[in-house]
């Protein structure tokens, strides 16, 4: 799909969830469609696989929107994760819910002081995946932490989630984490405050997909 009609629809969407838009010049929305290629396509959204689609938008100055980034992501945990002792301990692996998340993340590091990434700062609710069938239905939600936003890590290309996610959204391609990075600290908001916390929003790409557009 054309950049320019996919946000619209995007933003159409966010609306009619009641979601919060950033509109102010050089403002970033930070925003995930579950189950998307990168122009915007639903697909199958197989467990345990890099099918997701991370994108950045902002609103140009005559109001309409842009996508200023978009890259190959997971916002699911990976199948490692999903049976791993520590799911267990913590009655399932976290799958973040879709909905927005207004202010839960500041930019700082993941792990070690080599890897940039917006960590949690604030209550996150998630799906407990006890069942282990990678799916939310039926699984309660509960506050996590260390839900970040991530890369994988340098020269690296997965061809499974594995454990790279306990419910982070991860990057796949370092590259393209980087560059989330680097726009994330355009933001006006970050510049007069770097502690600013940013806000994120988790979409069902079909629904987004399936949404009537007009121009």
């Amino acid at each position: 799909m054309e950049p320019n009609t996919y946000a619209s629809k995007i933003v159409a969407y966010m609306q009619s969830k009641g979601y919060l838009l950033f509109r102010q010049p050089g403002e970033i929305n930070i925003i995930y469609l579950e189950g998307a290629d990168l122009d915007g396509t639903p697909n199958p959204d197989e467990p345990d696989r890099f099918n997701d689609l991370g994108i950045l938008l902002r609103f140009k100055p005559d109001g309409s929107p842009e996508i200023i980034h978009r890259a190959i992501c997971t916002t699911e945990p990976g199948g490692l994760a999903t049976f791993s002792a520590q799911a267990v301990r913590l009655g399932g692996v976290a799958r973040v819910q879709l909905t927005q998340y207004l202010e839960c993340w500041k930019l700082a590091y993941h792990k070690t002081p080599d890897h940039p990434a917006l960590v949690q700062c604030a209550p996150v609710l998630v799906h407990r995946d006890r069942n282990r069938d990678f799916k939310r239905t039926r699984d309660g939600l509960g506050a996590a932490t260390g839900i970040n936003h991530h890369g994988t890590r340098p020269g690296y290309i997965a061809k499974f989630v594995g454990m790279f996610s306990m419910g982070c959204s991860v990057r796949l391609h370092w590259e393209d984490h980087l560059e989330f990075i680097k726009i994330l600290k355009t933001d006006p908001r970050y510049q007069a405050d770097s502690s600013f916390r940013f806000s994120a929003s988790y979409l069902d790409a079909v629904k987004v997909w399936l949404l009537p557009f007009s121009a």
